[in-house]
């Protein structure tokens, strides 16, 4: 069995897609961005993670149309609460609509910001139990420094696309052509949760990977 099939696979029998799920993939293939979302089996490992250390606040650093924020939203309890920060006028605009129309409406606040500036005006709101960074790739060092500030003891922090399409440990994917900013800043990223004590960390074998922390 084949990658692709092993994908499938997971995707079929983890990754069944509630209607408003659906309705934003649909939305993201005609606007030719699938693929730039986390997958369905990858959708299901966040709301699992999320069950899993009863998670009630989540910061979401990079929305797109809000696929992996509803996955997420689905573990939360009803008074939970996740903050969904997205620059892009676009994005941050279909996202209001698809999510509108979602059972997760109410535990989903969009945030139509800089990254940085957001994060400064939330860390009031803190710490959160999890955080999950999705955004672009030369930004990542800095938004795990205020995960790490931000996140609480127990918490969790996730970086999604920590292979950077194998630049991290190779030449990488000949069409995801990346800059020295994007792959230094992903390198120093994961080093940083390999190497620190402050963290229990490992990265999951996705297609794309993801680097998973847990706050000591």
């Amino acid at each position: 069995m084949g990658s692709d099939e092993r994908q499938q696979y997971m995707d079929d029998l983890f990754g069944v897609e509630s209607v408003d799920k659906q309705r934003i993939r649909e939305n993201l293939i005609q606007d030719n961005k699938w693929g730039i979302n986390v997958g369905p089996n990858e959708g299901a490992m966040l709301r699992s993670l999320a069950a899993l250390g009863n998670v009630k606040t989540v910061v979401e650093i990079g929305t797109l149309y809000g696929y992996s924020a509803i996955w997420i939203a689905e573990a939360l309890p009803e008074d939970g609460r996740i903050y969904c920060i997205e620059k892009s006028d676009e994005n941050f605009h279909r996202a209001s609509e698809l999510i509108a129309g979602s059972p997760q409406k109410s535990k989903i606040t969009l945030i139509h910001s800089d990254a940085l500036e957001a994060l400064s005006d939330l860390a009031s709101q803190g710490p959160f139990d999890m955080v999950f960074i999705d955004a672009n790739k030369g930004g990542y060092f800095n938004y795990l420094k205020w995960a790490a500030e931000n996140v609480r003891s127990g918490g969790f922090i996730l970086g999604d696309n920590t292979f950077l399409f194998g630049h991290v440990y190779g030449d990488g994917r000949s069409d995801m052509k990346m800059g020295p900013n994007p792959i230094a800043a992903m390198q120093k990223f994961n080093q940083f949760l390999a190497q620190s004590s402050e963290f229990v960390s490992c990265m999951i074998p996705t297609g794309e990977g993801m680097t998973l922390a847990v706050k000591r």
